[in-house]
C-alpha cells in the first residue's frame, strides 16, 4: 500500500501520490536501505530496480576477527557481524546520489545464505527510508 509523506495510509487508487495523472512524475528519493540478514549464514543481499536492471544496493557482511576487544578494535569481535547499510545523499558528504523510484517501480531482492548454519525463519526483508520526490513531466 502506498504511504504518504505524513505516514498515514492513503488510498492507492485516489491519492495524487500514487495514482492519477501525477503518478508518472511522482515517487521517492531513496535515502537508506538495509537488508535483514543473520550471522553466520549471511553471505550477501542485493536490491535491484527490476525495470532498469540497475543495482540499487549491495550489502556484504563484515565478520569480526578478534577474540579480545580493545581501544583499536572496538567493533571487530569474532563471532559478530556488521552489515553496513546503503546510505544515499549529497556527494559532498561522501554519499552516493539518492536513487529516484517512481511509485510503480518494480524491485527485486536477492539474498544469499550459507545453509551450513541452521537458522529458522530466514527472510529477505528490506528496511528502507525515502523522501517524497518529483521529476519533470515528460
Amino acid at each position: 500500500m502506498c504511504r504518504s509523506w505524513h505516514f498515514r495510509f492513503v488510498h492507492t487508487r485516489t491519492s495524487p501520490h500514487c495514482a492519477g495523472e501525477g503518478v508518472a512524475n511522482s515517487g521517492v528519493d531513496l535515502i537508506y536501505a538495509s537488508c535483514h540478514c543473520h550471522a553466520p549464514a549471511c553471505i550477501s543481499c542485493e536490491l535491484w530496480n527490476a525495470d532498469s536492471g540497475e543495482l540499487i544496493c549491495e550489502q556484504i557482511p563484515i565478520y569480526g576477527k578478534f577474540g579480545h576487544l580493545n581501544e583499536t578494535n572496538k567493533y571487530d569481535e569474532a563471532g559478530y557481524v556488521a552489515i553496513p547499510p546503503c546510505l544515499f545523499g549529497p556527494e559532498s558528504e561522501g554519499l552516493y546520489p539518492a536513487p529516484y523510484l517512481q511509485y510503480n517501480t518494480n524491485l527485486t531482492a536477492i539474498k544469499k545464505n550459507n545453509n551450513t548454519y541452521d537458522h529458522y525463519g530466514e527472510m529477505a526483508m528490506w528496511q528502507m527510508r525515502a523522501a517524497q520526490a518529483y521529476t519533470p513531466a515528460e
